[in-house]
């Protein structure tokens, strides 16, 4: 399996200046203040915090919050099996905070006694997902409401979406709809289907199955597969995933 390598976008600067006495010290000070702003901002963005969520399961899970609280947008970001072990994630959730989002990322693998993909586990973790989005309901600041997840988690994403998860859109990568949810398909909000054709881990078919299920249901739905990409993405493909991402969100 790839595991993708996303760059750091959490920074911050400690400057010190001493006035020349010819107006370039001033400067200097405008200068300073402006990139402590951006400092300030941008930590906002990345900060980490962790809470634990009232679910109405039986095992407590915690999840961690990224980007500014005071976002009108809410994003649960849903990692893969390899859950907190793989950084790509939770660099993943501090790149849509940054990008202005109040990012919530449950720990929802805690939620059952092992990672198994069986259909118990599925209603499970799709139940963390309905009450953390439940929880994003309630901000006062939240007008829209979104899903993104990554493999295991795009599959949790669905299976949410298919039981009438309240939010405006799931932006799936390279993820599949479990079968029972197939079956018992209550509906789907918007989604954005996102697959690598080598993916040698959960098959391109998938992804072809939600297109042909998109057109089936009349749901609102685009795609994009990429033809040089296996299980994760890396490099421009990573790049333009999440350019996809961002957009599919603002247009819904």
């Amino acid at each position: 399996m790839l595991i993708p390598v996303r760059p750091a976008v959490c920074w911050q600067s400690s400057l010190r200046f001493q006035s020349d006495g010819n107006g370039v010290g001033l400067h200097r000070l405008l200068v300073a203040l402006c990139l402590t702003i951006a400092a300030i901002m941008s930590k906002e963005a990345c900060a980490q915090t962790t809470r634990d969520l009232h679910t109405t399961g039986e095992k407590p899970v915690s999840y961690d919050e990224f980007g500014p609280q005071s976002s009108a947008n809410c994003l649960v970001v849903l990692h893969g099996v390899s859950g907190l072990s793989m950084p790509f994630y939770k660099d993943q959730a501090a790149y849509f905070g940054e990008h202005g989002f109040h990012v919530f990322f449950p720990h929802y693998l805690d939620a059952t006694h092992s990672p198994a993909a069986t259909t118990d586990h599925y209603r499970v973790w799709a139940q963390v997902v309905e009450d953390l989005v439940a929880q994003c309901h309630q901000l006062s600041s939240v007008k829209k409401v979104f899903l993104v997840g990554y493999s295991l988690g795009a599959s949790v994403a669905l299976a949410a979406g298919s039981q009438g998860v309240s939010v405006n859109g799931i932006a799936e990568w390279y993820g599949s709809l479990p079968d029972e949810f197939f079956y018992q398909m209550k509906g789907m909000p918007p989604l954005l289907i996102l697959h690598g054709e080598r993916d040698a881990n959960i098959p391109i078919d998938n992804g072809q199955q939600l297109v042909k299920l998109c057109d089936m249901k009349q749901l609102h739905c685009d795609h994009h597969f990429y033809p040089d990409q296996g299980h994760g993405f890396s490099g421009k493909a990573l790049e333009d995933a999440d350019q996809r991402t961002l957009a599919f969100f603002a247009a819904n």
